[in-house]
């Protein structure tokens, strides 16, 4: 198993990170966003102040845009340069997963832990809609790994690993601002204060640490601030989600929870067993301590001490999945791949638990029994609704969509299956089927064919076509980031439509205007004219105007 590992790894990755890249347009959800700002950037020479159609945005730090500004320059008018580099994020990631486990817990446990990390459904979608997020989570894990080794590694001192951590939190401060990048010192006072662990703090110098976190940001911070005031500061706070709007500050830790049941799918079932295992162990620490421990000593100390190492590793890992979920509750209605710095944590649980099994399937098999009870239940339900979505979609879209459905259903159900003929091992790792096999048909089949209902490629794509070329197009509300990223055209917004429709007639006498197919009678009436329907598509409809 060992050696096929790393080729079976690289499969996943390709399958799931990897597929549909070169068909899919860029999808309105973030991702047209980030990049129609990284191609502003670019052409306006832009280093300091992020803006979207001349107007500044405060809603991530300046370098977060760096991956969409490369991609531009490797592939422009393209997302496929950025995906490729998100994606490279997320497989540095999952290795870097697994030799986080692999350094506490042994090898195997860093193989599984970065098998459950690539088959959950909050990394495939962070790499499609959040570069940001992956780039700042990869680096604010490379400052838990630094954590770790000097929390739990048999050297002291302020060495190598610890310097390199800090300085990735400082980068991911920097790149994602300051909730991704401070919630692994949450983690560690959390951990220090639970484990009562008077050490944690001196181990890992969090004075010189933060120092230089707060060396390598302010720079950029504090120009920002010195060019736009008080309205910058409240917006880094809640960096990178702070244009969304704000919601309740009581439901903060419902969305938190929420998100991490979502985006650890289909593995957040079997999460409350591998989180009470570790749990267990740290009441009956605890109990030790407290009550004192009689036990006679085991023959062997090295192995004793090797065993209260990993328990206290996996104790840490607890900490850092409650506190990377802080985030979450504080940001302004975050979207889900805001829980991905938390998935990491699930991976190294799951994997351990996951490494048990394989030593020894009648250890734990409840958990796996119990976790396949839920997925076969979970996946039914969402087989049903896919089902019922096809059914109030057009076009090529709903056959896939069908096709998906069966693809849950037959992949949730095959755990219990398992399971129930005996085969624990095997119903353990089927836990990963509904990802495994479904993130490569959504990513090369069903978003391709679903892409008028993500973008607005198209109606750019008709304007050039039935348009002369200096037409402006005007636009009924505020242009969807993808026709910002894919028309040459000069975008006419926030004009009282009636207004715009006389003012900006083309060369041929006609004014084009594009609105959401809900807006068609309110565009008709402030024609004034007869309305030529150009193209209509889910998302967005062309129209041309014939003066009245």
């Amino acid at each position: 198993m060992m050696r096929a590992a790393p080729f079976a790894l690289l499969v996943l990755c390709a399958a799931i990170l990897f597929s549909g890249y070169e068909t899919l347009g860029v999808v309105d959800e973030r991702e047209a966003r980030d990049a129609a700002i990284g191609h502003e950037l670019i052409e306006r020479r832009e280093v300091l102040t992020p803006v979207l159609g001349g107007e500044p945005v405060f809603e991530k730090p300046m370098v977060a845009y760096a991956t969409e500004a490369l991609g531009a320059a490797l592939t422009w008018r393209s997302p496929f340069g950025s995906r490729l580099l998100r994606g490279a994020y997320a497989v540095a990631l999952v290795l870097l997963t697994a030799s986080v486990a692999a350094r506490h817990f042994g090898p195997r446990a860093g193989w599984c832990s970065a098998f459950v990390l690539v088959t959950t459904f909050g990394l495939p979608l962070a790499v499609r809609t959040d570069g940001t997020q992956v780039l700042a989570t990869l680096l604010a894990w490379a400052g838990v790994q630094g954590f770790s080794d000097s929390l739990f590694g048999r050297r002291a001192g302020l060495d190598f690993r610890l310097v390199v951590g800090w300085g990735a939190l400082a980068a991911a401060f920097v790149v994602g601002g300051p909730l991704p990048a401070l919630w692994p010192v949450a983690a560690l006072a959390l951990y220090a204060r639970l484990a009562r662990d008077g050490e944690a703090w001196r181990r890992v110098h969090p004075i010189a640490g933060l120092g230089l976190v707060a060396g390598v940001a302010l720079p950029w911070y504090g120009a920002m601030f010195e060019r736009h005031g008080a309205t910058f500061l409240g917006h880094a706070a809640f960096f990178p989600y702070a244009g969304a709007a704000h919601a309740a500050w009581y439901a903060g830790p419902v969305r938190s929870l929420a998100s991490l049941v979502v985006g650890a799918f289909p593995w957040s079932t079997l999460l409350p067993g591998a989180a009470l295992h570790a749990a267990i162990w740290w009441r009956g620490a605890r109990r030790a301590r407290l009550e004192g421990d009689r036990r006679p000593a085991p023959p062997d100390p090295a192995a004793l001490e090797r065993g209260r190492r990993e328990e206290s590793a996996a104790h840490f890992f607890v900490a850092c999945m409650a506190a990377a979920l802080i985030p979450v509750a504080l940001y302004p209605v975050p979207p889900l791949p805001a829980v991905l710095p938390a998935l990491p944590a699930v991976a190294i649980l799951c994997g351990r638990l996951l490494d048990l099994i394989l030593e020894d399937e009648s250890r734990d098999g409840g958990h796996v029994a119990w976790a396949a009870r839920m997925l076969a239940v979970v996946g039914t339900a969402g087989a049903i609704l896919l089902s019922l979505i096809a059914t109030r979609v057009h076009g090529p879209a709903a056959p896939e969509l069908r096709a998906l459905a069966a693809i849950v259903l037959v992949a949730s159900c095959a755990p219990f299956l398992a399971g129930f003929i005996g085969r624990r091992r095997i119903a353990a790792f089927l836990i990963a089927a509904p990802v495994a096999l479904g993130a490569p048909w959504v990513g090369a089949r069903l978003l391709p064919a679903m892409e008028d209902y993500l973008n607005a490629r198209a109606a750019a794509t008709a304007m050039e076509s039935v348009a002369p070329p200096l037409a402006a197009l005007i636009v009924d509300g505020d242009a969807p980031p993808s026709l910002r990223f894919y028309s040459r055209r000069n975008l006419v917004e926030r004009w009282p439509l009636d207004r715009a429709l006389e003012s900006f007639r083309a060369a041929d006498g006609l004014a084009y205007v594009v609105f959401r197919p809900a807006n068609e009678r309110r565009v008709a009436r402030a024609a004034r004219g007869p309305l030529e329907i150009v193209l209509r598509s889910p998302s967005l409809v062309l129209a041309r105007v014939h003066p009245g």
